[in-house]
């Protein structure tokens, strides 16, 4: 005798597995959120990063930031703190060659920014607010400039200026934290998922 009974699955157990499909999705949803990168951590990571690499390439350039003797051979300028003139092919080319504007200029320039009234604002919309601390310090680690970091963020339709960090600057070229909010961004640099 022939079993005539047809193959397939009944509509109970169709309905069973997308019940678990559909609690995998929910937990699989609500674990996405923690994977998602932070902002924030993000732009003030990367706004570090290049302030770290622009200040070595500004400092470390003769002609930008020259080391400057008298006669007599004691130091008369040293280092980011410097407001004297450059040398070379930059004098003659620069319309900023020296003054106050002297390291915003060239910092607007490593970053790829535009600049006013001591703030530079990138494409990516982090925004530089550079203070100056010290005017043609020579010593190394004298602290040359402080620099908070902030975005620009969309919330209700308006643009809202957020800080996210502060960023010392000495006069050697070396970058560190400057508040709380930088040192804890940069103690887990590498891990930008969102902390909860």
């Amino acid at each position: 005798m022939k079993n005539n009974r047809k193959k397939g699955f009944t509509l109970v157990e169709i309905l069973i597995a997308l019940l678990i499909i559909g609690v995998l999705v929910a937990v699989m949803i609500a674990n996405m959120a923690k994977l998602k990168p932070d902002k924030r951590k993000a732009l003030f990571i990367k706004a570090y990063t290049v302030t770290e690499q622009a200040t070595a390439n500004m400092v470390n350039d003769p002609e930008m930031y020259p080391t400057i003797f008298d006669e007599n051979g004691d130091l008369v300028s040293y280092g980011l703190s410097s407001t004297s003139a450059p040398v070379g092919i930059l004098l003659q080319t620069d319309s900023v060659p020296s003054g106050a504007d002297k390291f915003v200029h060239y910092f607007s320039r490593e970053v790829g920014g535009s600049y006013s009234n001591n703030k530079v604002e990138t494409s990516d919309g982090v925004i530089f607010d550079i203070e100056r601390k010290n005017t043609n310090a020579k010593a190394i680690d004298a602290l040359a400039f402080t620099i908070t970091i902030s975005m620009i963020e969309k919330k209700n339709n308006a643009e809202v200026k957020q800080a996210l960090g502060v960023i010392n600057v000495r006069n050697g070229g070396a970058v560190e934290c400057g508040d709380t909010a930088c040192t804890t961004y940069m103690e887990d640099r590498y891990n930008l998922r969102r902390s909860n």
